[in-house]
């Protein structure tokens, strides 16, 4: 039933794109900045060679059916199941992915998020350990070389792989960033993209002439700025989708 309501929903999705005359790549709608396009600074990549998701989602879904996708940063240990609690936000802070105690936590995302990855900001929590797993090496983004040499995002579903170009990385408070902004508001959701093109700090690394539009889907990883309870400042790395791959 999960995969068919997948399935539905992302097709509906695709249809909607298609019966505007745009793409993925091809937008009509005004752009929040006006430099170049996603599509200028990325290529589409050929679908045949996406690397294979590392691991059998079903196997994951099978053994806990709150897990939803799967997560790989090529070139980092960011290799994770991910998973959303029906019942509790805050759940699976200090569990790992079949719901068992753990302080490393695992990698989630919240119910004011859907599942599908169709809203436009996601946002997936990983903790950042001593023991440098989950999402520890996203502070690896602090450097200009490393987040050259590590700019795409894979999210494996059960019916595909979704692709995000990373085009920023940068600390952020400790707001929370979905219940803090209505991003149903069109303006709203402009400024907060922008903040993300260009945020409002010394501590950032940002990927240069992007574009977000206001169908643009982004996916944020949020981690705490130290490994440190307690610890009152984020770090964030953004990423825009450029393409998804159906599974024939």
């Amino acid at each position: 039933m999960k995969k068919s309501r997948y399935f539905l929903c992302l097709l509906t999705a695709l249809c909607l794109l298609l019966s505007s005359g745009c793409s993925l790549f091809e937008k009509t709608t005004e752009p929040v900045t006006q430099q170049v396009t996603v599509a200028e600074t990325t290529t589409q990549d050929d679908p045949s060679r996406l690397p294979e998701c590392p691991v059998d989602l079903r196997d994951y879904m099978a053994e806990n059916m709150e897990v939803y996708a799967y997560i790989v940063i090529p070139g980092t240990n960011i290799s994770y199941p991910v998973v959303q609690s029906r019942k509790d936000d805050n759940y699976y802070l200090r569990r790992n992915w079949k719901g068992k105690r753990e302080s490393s936590g695992c990698i989630f995302s919240q119910s004011a998020n859907n599942i599908y990855f169709t809203d436009p900001i996601t946002v997936l929590y990983g903790h950042n350990t001593d023991q440098g797993n989950m999402f520890s090496e996203l502070l690896n983004y602090k450097d200009e070389k490393f987040f050259s040499e590590h700019n795409l995002i894979y999210v494996y579903v059960p019916n595909g792989t979704l692709v995000y170009r990373i085009f920023s990385a940068h600390t952020f408070d400790d707001r929370h960033i979905l219940n803090s902004y209505d991003f149903s508001n069109p303006e709203v959701l402009a400024e907060f993209q922008q903040t993300l093109i260009n945020p409002p700090v010394v501590e950032k690394t940002l990927l240069d002439g992007i574009i977000l539009y206001p169908d643009s889907q982004i996916l944020t990883l949020s981690t705490c700025a130290e490994p440190i309870s307690g610890c009152k400042s984020r770090y964030l790395v953004n990423g825009v989708l450029i393409n998804y791959v159906f599974e024939n």
